[in-house]
């Protein structure tokens, strides 16, 4: 069992039990019974707007025979339904509604998918786990597949209720030859949900819902479509979660994504942008990533959540970084906090990393030796859990919630001086160009010196430098077009070379090491399986050291020309627009090369007259 967890629970003032936290082992079951029985499950059903539910059940009193269906009725139910979340919807941002239910002398707690796999019905995955009673404090205390994912979520965060349904449920059991065994099951439900804000009487909601109970969906969906015909039924258009979030007037965070709402427009640069007002726009912009990423990264459920916060944090170290003299000092100040959360989700990826190479190199084995690989899988397992333990108390430390929470204000009021001399107050396009260069000519002083003999951390020096580049480029990537993009994506294949050949060593070296102080429970085929796989991978990143000179000739080559040439026409044709030339550091020649100039940006103009600003 992984250790406890030791950062404050998701309710005040109560203690959380050892749970089966970021270890947990996700399997799925094949029918909604195991859901009901506490674990994972998913949720098939068709739901059906009904305005009179009386209509719907006489049909079914009066077809209790339905050619190989007989449906019998069950015994009704009152229910009690609260749902619940963070202030900032950590639990909506993970993907999941939290429901806590109230059914006679039972209480659960339910976290179900706000994505249906299918769009013709409500195909979910849905957690469930018993407690001892209905109320919140309860769940504070389990350990179960929902108790331990709101506390990784949740963090320190309290929950708070944002409504309540009660819903008065009359209840039928579909069976096929087999009278003992259900196939489905459905539900007359006439809920009403707590009143919102300005609503001055509660929302009352009738509906029919058909869930299918067991591997076989075919018999409920004939069924769903004799009820649609004969009772003129409509598909539901909202889920009860969307429903009650709408009858108590709140809104949830707004998420993009291909089927979602669309991302707002990337900041760019124009004329008049300040250098200080564009990071911190940029910023403003990435907080709100880091607010998207965190619980998905926190429930652990994959990589790419985890991913995708580690980059969203690269990036707001790239602007504190590239544009530290146009930033008060008060954000500069913030770097130390966000290096040391790089560094705790950097060995969670660094042991996510390894756990997909063993289990990538164990489906090559044949059947007969993968099981010699069981032992180090399941030592990788118990390090990412630990990883996993730093990670979430990093997160739920004191001075990054402090951060975190007051840098959308400190952005906001950030005073930025109006004397023009200011470096806070320089135009972006006289800044920007030089900041990138600085960053392209450390990784082309590197990436010159290179060999195919080169040592293993030359290249790692590389990667590291065509990473700050990519990053600093990705910054400004919507304000010069086309040249930027090719440009990144040139670096993204030299980054992708030496990351490889970089995890590649790092895994190696890791089992070597491994080796020389293995835990106990290796034998002799385990050993024998880590011998071969370091093998592979030592081998992999010595061949990858020749394939680095050809993706690096197109960073250099015309991709950097143009882009070089872009951002000279943008600063020229912005200085031209004020009065009084721009100073910059650097010259640069319509050849695009920079030339030791006086402070000027030079360019060639189309009669190749070389023209000063």
């Amino acid at each position: 069992m992984p250790p406890s967890r030791h950062h404050a629970p998701p309710f005040p003032g109560s203690r959380r039990r050892p749970g089966t936290g970021s270890g947990r082992t996700h399997v799925t079951a094949p029918a909604k019974s195991a859901a009901r029985a506490g674990g994972e499950a998913r949720e098939v059903e068709w739901q059906l707007t009904a305005p009179d539910l009386a209509v719907v059940r006489r049909w079914l009193e009066q077809h209790s025979v339905l050619g190989e269906l007989t449906i019998e009725p069950l015994p009704s139910q009152q229910l009690r339904d609260r749902y619940l979340d963070t202030e900032d919807w950590r639990v909506f941002r993970a993907g999941f509604a939290l429901r806590l239910r109230e059914k006679g002398a039972e209480a659960e707690a339910t976290l179900k998918s706000l994505r249906s796999a299918r769009d013709d019905v409500a195909d979910r995955r849905e957690l469930t786990e018993a407690l001892p009673e209905s109320r919140p404090q309860a769940l504070a205390h389990a350990s179960g597949p929902v108790g331990s994912r709101v506390c990784d979520v949740a963090g320190v965060k309290p929950l708070r209720t944002l409504f309540e349904v009660r819903t008065a449920r009359q209840r039928f059991a579909v069976r096929t030859g087999n009278p003992a065994v259900d196939v489905g099951e459905v539900a007359l439900d006439e809920a009403r949900f707590s009143r919102g804000k300005g609503r001055r009487r509660p929302m009352l909601l009738t509906r029919v819902e058909l869930e299918v109970i067991g591997p076989d969906s075919a018999p409920l969906e004939r069924l769903a479509q004799q009820l649609r015909s004969e009772c003129s039924l409509c598909p539901a258009t909202e889920n009860k979660f969307a429903v009650g979030l709408r009858s108590a007037s709140l809104a949830p965070p707004r998420v993009a994504g291909p089927d979602r709402e669309p991302a707002p427009p990337p900041a760019v640069i124009h004329a008049s942008t300040r250098a200080g007002d564009f990071a911190a726009e940029v910023l403003r912009r990435l907080v709100l990533e880091w607010q998207a990423n965190e619980p998905p990264a926190r429930l652990g459920e994959g990589p790419e959540a985890l991913h995708k916060l580690r980059v969203t944090a690269r990036r707001m170290q790239t602007v504190l970084n590239l544009f530290r003299s146009c930033l008060p000092a008060g954000l500069r100040r913030s770097q130390p906090t966000l290096k040391g959360l790089l560094d705790a989700l950097g060995v969670v990826r660094d042991a996510d990393i390894r756990l997909e190479a063993a289990n990538s190199f164990r489906r090559g084995l044949p059947e007969g030796d993968r099981a010699g690989l069981d032992p180090l899988l399941q030592h990788l397992q118990s390090e990412r859990t630990r990883a996993r333990t730093i990670m979430l108390r990093a997160l739920d430390a004191k001075r990054t919630r402090d951060w975190l929470d007051t840098l959308p204000d400190q952005l906001t009021r950030a005073p930025l001086p109006t004397a023009s001399v200011s470096a806070r107050n320089a135009p972006a396009l006289a800044v920007v160009p030089d900041l990138i260069d600085q960053r392209y000519r450390k990784l082309r002083k590197s990436a010159r010196r290179l060999t195919r003999k080169s040592s293993i951390p030359e290249f790692h020096q590389v990667r590291v430098r065509a990473k700050k580049l990519r990053y600093a480029l990705e910054v400004i990537a919507p304000t010069y077009g086309k040249p930027a993009e090719k440009m990144l994506a040139a670096l993204h294949k030299l980054q992708s070379k030496l990351g490889t050949q970089h995890d590649a060593d790092v895994i190696s070296r890791y089992l070597t090491q491994l080796a020389s102080r293995p835990p106990a429970s290796f034998s002799a085929p385990t050993f024998f399986m880590m011998g071969r796989m370091a093998e592979v991978h030592a081998r992999q990143a010595a061949h990858l050291g020749g394939k680095v000179e050809r993706p690096w000739r197109k960073v250099r080559g015309r991709h950097w020309k143009a882009l070089r040439a872009r951002m000279a026409r943008d600063t020229l044709s912005m200085s031209d627009s004020q009065d009084g030339p721009v100073s910059l550091s650097h010259a640069v020649g319509g050849n695009g090369s920079f030339s030791g100039a006086a402070g000027r940006w030079a360019f060639r103009d189309a009669s190749g007259h070389r023209v000063w600003n």
